[in-house]
Formats: structure tokens, sequence, C-alpha cells
């Protein structure tokens, strides 16, 4: 698929990684709906970047909410070809803690209904939208990229609620591309490893040296927004990219704390 003249969703496109594929789709011709949050930014990055983006303001934990952002992007569009869903929310409880007390159990429900639950919610929605429009090269309809984490497959300690969400989204990536390839629509994951995002950025610079020295290569610097948006916009226009996790994380493994 073309970034050119397509219209494209980006959750938690206002900062992080997610704004980093805005950019690169904006700059390859194609048109952004943002979904997120955090206002002021996303009006920001529509301020610099022009008429090619269009920001909603969405709940991703809220069905209402993604219903009426997916109507509000084909009315400004007419169209929706692809979904880059990087909405998501980290998590560092354990188990049990030190203190003997269980993992509460209302935030581990949040991190799965917001990395698990919210992504497909998006991604049915808007998969039902592109199942009415008309097919283009090769009978495809549109692309959906869910975004997981190398939690997915070495969760390191506290991470049981977060490493469960993205696994999730790992495990229903098949079964959903086979439920979509009757009307042309791929699904694909991107598992980041150790990124550079506003989480990361105000980390002591002691530290982020120390996750990029457990990379293999690159091991001087953490990952980036353009690492990340240069695999996502390739996904988007190799077609035959389909039903697939692929890590972008420098050859990382991560270990027990």
């Amino acid at each position: 698929m073309k970034l050119e003249g397509n219209a494209f969703i980006v959750t938690g496109g206002a900062s992080g990684l997610g704004e980093g594929t805005v950019r690169h789709i904006v700059k390859g011709g194609g048109m952004v709906t943002i979904f997120d949050r955090d206002m002021e930014k996303g009006e920001a990055l529509v301020k610099e970047l022009g008429d090619k983006v269009h920001l909603v303001e969405v709940d991703i934990c809220d069905e209402t909410s993604i219903t009426n952002a997916i109507a509000a992007t084909v009315t400004k569009w007419g169209k929706i070809n692809g979904v880059v869903n990087c909405a998501g929310v980290g998590s560092a409880f354990a188990t049990v803690n030190k203190k003997g007390q269980p993992h509460n159990m209302e935030s581990f429900k949040f991190v799965v209904q917001l990395n698990l639950t919210g992504t497909f919610s998006v991604c049915c929605k808007a998969a039902a939208q592109m199942a009415k429009q008309e097919p283009g090269e090769d009978g495809e309809r549109g692309i959906l990229i869910n975004v997981a984490s190398v939690a997915a497959f070495d969760g390191q300690n506290g991470q049981a609620s977060y490493a469960a969400s993205k696994g999730g989204v790992v495990a229903m990536t098949l079964p959903m591309a086979r439920d979509l390839a009757r009307i042309g629509v791929r699904v694909n994951v991107i598992a980041p490893g150790i990124m550079r995002t506003p989480m990361t950025d105000i980390m002591p610079a002691k530290l982020k040296d120390s996750l990029a020295a457990s990379q293999a290569f690159p091991n001087k610097r953490l990952g980036t927004p353009d690492d990340f948006a240069f695999l996502a916009t390739h996904i988007i226009q190799n077609r035959f990219i389909n039903a697939e996790t692929i890590r972008c994380d420098a050859g990382v493994r991560m270990g027990k704390l």
C-alpha cells in the first residue's frame, strides 16, 4: 500500500513512537488522524505538520469514544486505509510484593484493557470500515499494525500485566489476519525493545547507557521513534508482510532484574 493519498489512524500519535510514525506517514504523502488524550501535544503537531493531520481526543478504554473517533476519521478523509496502534501503558508491580500483598487487580485490568482490548477494538472497527471500501492492488483494502513489546517474549520482573497484554497482542495477530484475509486487510505487529520515549527520556544518563549496552548492536543508544517509524511505514508498503511479529530491538534479550 502506498502512503501517498491514503488515510491512516495512529493511536497515541501525539508523542513518542506514535509521533514518529505520524511524521513519516505525512512525509510520504499520507494523511493521518491522531487518536490521543494529550490535546496540547496533538494540537502542536497539527499546527506544525498542517492539513494532512487531524486530531481526535479518544479514550482507548471507552467503546463509545473509539466508535465516535472512527466516524470522525471517515468524515474527515472519506476512508481509512491503515491503523498503527501505538497507544499503550506500562506497569511495574510484582505478582506478590515484598510486603506479601497481591498484585492490585484494578491495575492489572487497566493495563490489559488499554493495551490489548483497546487495540483490538480500534482494529475491528477500522477493519469494518475498510471492508466497505474499494480494493486496491492485489485486492488490498487495509493494513493494521499493532504494537507489542519484547516483554511479550522475555518480560522482566514486575511486568506480569504488561507482558500479558503484549503477549495477547502477538497471539491475536494470526487469527485476525486469517479473519480479515477475505476482505484484503493485513495484520502485523511490531515488538519494540528499549526505545527513546518520554518515559525513558527522564531516566538518568547512566541508566540509559546501561540499557543500551544490553543490546547486541547498536549498543551505544536506545531505539528512536524514527527506527520504529521506518519499520512501520515499510510494513505498510510491503503487501507480502502479513500475520507477522517483528522485533525492533537491536538484538536485545531482556534478563531477570
